[in-house]
């Protein structure tokens, strides 16, 4: 937590009970244990928000869950991959952005995003 001593009084806004702290360090580490022994395992993600990720879980820390996800063009959502090339008619050069060639930066297109998902919001996971 950061705080900056400003020479004024600070009004506590919010303050977690310790028993709730006690409870979400054990959630948090018992999603952890669960979690880990499925790296490189395809599964869906519910979250407390009701959304719901396909992928594959490409890591877990003590905060979030790494999921690899496909990027298809029906995805609602603005997922931004800097090796997909641009669309022809849009930036300078040759249709493709600033930059000769199939796309703005090297390397292949790749259609794969890691998805960092929150611990704490994680309602479900099942393997698919």
């Amino acid at each position: 937590m950061s705080t900056y001593n400003t020479g004024q009084e600070q009004n506590v806004i919010y303050q977690a009970d310790p028993a709730v702290i006690r409870h979400l360090h054990g959630v948090r580490d018992s999603l952890h244990q669960s979690c880990k022994p499925y790296l490189n395992h395809r599964v869906n993600v519910q979250t407390l928000d009701g959304l719901v990720h396909e992928g594959t879980i490409a890591g877990v820390d003590n905060k979030h869950l790494y999921l690899n996800v496909a990027v298809n063009g029906q995805m609602p959502r603005g997922y931004y991959n800097p090796y997909q090339p641009y669309h022809p008619g849009h930036g300078p050069g040759h249709g493709h952005g600033p930059y000769p060639g199939p796309g703005p930066y090297p390397g292949p297109p790749n259609n794969n995003v890691i998805l960092p998902l929150v611990l704490f919001e994680l309602l479900a996971i099942s393997l698919l």
